[in-house]
């Protein structure tokens, strides 16, 4: 490969030799959405723009060229509070459709999706069907907190750290302090709360907007925020997706 992993820092010709000896091509997604009082609408753009550069330039012996990141995803939920940009479900999978069709005809052996806003999931796991029936190319998925949920738990047990809470504040903290207005930052108040135990709910989660429940628009305490918890993690999870994304492309 040329040295290059940015797909926007390379020639055509770069390009074509890269997609052909690369792994993985990589799609970061993330969103353009409400983000409570404290933080930016770019949060989750944020987040999947620079943990996806820290991924594919440590990466060990995968060898991966990443893809501008997609900034705008599926938040029709937050659509009532201003600067919120939503694609249509329909839209959402079809652009991810358009985005593989072209990786395929570079030569792209394999797309990975490296996803950071919780709205995107659903379009992304339709979106992944349809690319490998219709497109033919093998499509990896990645939820980058899925893969750091227990050293996030440790950070402050028993506290929900979802939507603008304290992981997320933490890493606007290390990457973006600049964005992040401190004296908002305080613990998020819902409308409603209760305990399911190990039982299902039946609607608890289903709530059409995010205000139905969210009044700020966020969850948890964002107080409990330190730039030292996502230096702590980034590492450790960029290292687990790495292991399993090698222990997956066995199974080919």
């Amino acid at each position: 490969m040329t040295g290059k992993v940015f797909l926007w820092e390379m020639t055509y010709e770069e390009a074509g030799e890269a997609f052909k000896e690369a792994d993985f091509i990589v799609l970061p997604t993330g969103s353009i959405e409400q983000h409570s009082i404290h933080l930016p609408l770019s949060t989750d753009s944020i987040r999947a723009e620079e943990l996806t550069k820290y991924l594919v330039t440590h990466s060990g012996d995968l060898r991966m060229v990443m893809l501008p990141t997609l900034y705008y995803g599926q938040s029709n939920h937050h659509i009532h509070f201003p600067g919120t940009i939503t694609l249509s479900e329909e839209t959402y999978v079809r652009v991810l459709k358009e985005i593989a069709w072209s990786v395929k005809q570079h030569g792209g052996k394999r797309l990975l999706i490296v996803n950071f806003h919780g709205g995107n999931v659903a379009p992304i796991q339709m979106a992944r069907l349809i690319i490998e029936r219709e497109i033919g190319l093998k499509v990896y998925f990645v939820q980058w907190s899925g893969f750091a949920n227990d050293l996030i738990r440790e950070w402050a047990p028993g506290v929900p750290y979802g939507h603008s809470g304290f992981y997320e504040t933490s890493m606007i903290l290390k990457f973006r302090p600049d964005l992040v207005v401190r004296e908002k930052m305080r613990k998020q108040e819902q409308r409603f709360h209760r305990e399911r135990g190990e039982r299902q709910p039946t609607r608890f989660t289903a709530a059409a907007y995010f205000e139905d429940n969210y009044i700020t628009g966020g969850i948890g305490d964002p107080t409990l925020a330190s730039a030292e918890l996502a230096d702590k993690i980034i590492p450790i999870v960029n290292q687990r997706i790495i292991e399993a994304l090698i222990e997956d492309m066995k199974y080919e």
